[in-house]
C-alpha cells in the first residue's frame, strides 16, 4: 500500500488541531485562500465531482463546497477523517469523507472524477509515480489535476524544514522528508508518465511577518502545478 505509516502516526498525533487557526496547521489555513483562487482560476468547479486527496481535516474541501463542488475528500489517517466529518456537521455541509487510502478507494468505486486535488501529499507517499498513475486512473478525459508540493534543493531544505519545523516552528516537527521534496521537472515528468499534459506551474512565496501566502514566478521552495488528462 502507497501509504507511509510513520507520516500517518504523525498527523494523527496532531488532528485534534486541524480547525485550531493558530495551532500547527496555522499555514494551512493561511495557504486556503491561494489555493481555493488558484483552481478557480483553471476550472469552474460549481457542481462538478472533485476528489481532495489528503484532504487532513477539511478545510479547502469546505471551501470547495461553499463553491457549489461535490467532494470527496480522501485520507489515512482515520483520526482526521473523524475531525472532518464532525466540522462539516456542525457547518452542515454535504461531504463525502473516507477514511481509506486511494488504492483501497479505487476498488471501491467506480466513480471517475471532474478533478482531483493532491495539495502537499506527494511529498508524503512512498511511491510517487504510483499516486499520479492512481489519480490517473480515476480523472475523466479532459478532467483537471491540481497538485502543490515542495521542490528539492538547498532552498527548500533550510526554508520548508529547518526554518519552518525546527526554528519558527509554524510546522511540526517531522512533517516532512527532504529526500521525498520533489523538483518541478520530476514531477512533470511523471505527470506525463500518466498522461497527462501539463497547463500550468507557479512558485508561492510566504511572507514571514504576516505568514500570508502569494504567488511567486520563483519555484524554489514551494509550488502549484496543474495538469489535463489525456
Amino acid at each position: 500500500m502507497n501509504i507511509d505509516e510513520k507520516e500517518i502516526n504523525n498527523f494523527d498525533s496532531f488532528a485534534h488541531e486541524w480547525w485550531n487557526k493558530r495551532g500547527p496547521y496555522k499555514l494551512i489555513h493561511n495557504l486556503t485562500p491561494l489555493r481555493l483562487e488558484y483552481i478557480q482560476s483553471h476550472l469552474n468547479i460549481k457542481n462538478l465531482n472533485i476528489l481532495d486527496i489528503g484532504c487532513g481535516g477539511g478545510i479547502l474541501a469546505e471551501e470547495l463546497t461553499k463553491n457549489g463542488a461535490k467532494i470527496t475528500g480522501l485520507d489515512a489517517s482515520k483520526k482526521t477523517i473523524q475531525v472532518a466529518r464532525s466540522h462539516a456537521k456542525e457547518k452542515d455541509y454535504d461531504i463525502n469523507y473516507l477514511d481509506i487510502s486511494l488504492e483501497e478507494h479505487i476498488k471501491k468505486s467506480k466513480t471517475k472524477y471532474d478533478a482531483v486535488v493532491c495539495f502537499e501529499l506527494i511529498e508524503h507517499v512512498p511511491n510517487q509515480l504510483k499516486l499520479i498513475k492512481d489519480i490517473s486512473s480515476i480523472c475523466k478525459k479532459d478532467g483537471k489535476l491540481f497538485m502543490s508540493t515542495i521542490n528539492r534543493n538547498i532552498m527548500s531544505f533550510v526554508f520548508a524544514k529547518v526554518m519552518a519545523e525546527y526554528i519558527l516552528k509554524i510546522v511540526p516537527e517531522g512533517t516532512h522528508q527532504y529526500k521525498k521534496f520533489i523538483k518541478p521537472s520530476e514531477l512533470a515528468k511523471i505527470l506525463e508518465l500518466a498522461e497527462y499534459s501539463i497547463d500550468d506551474i507557479k512558485g508561492i512565496k510566504l511572507n514571514p511577518i504576516d505568514y500570508k501566502f502569494y504567488y511567486s514566478s520563483v519555484t524554489k521552495i514551494n509550488y502549484f502545478m496543474t495538469a489535463t488528462k489525456r
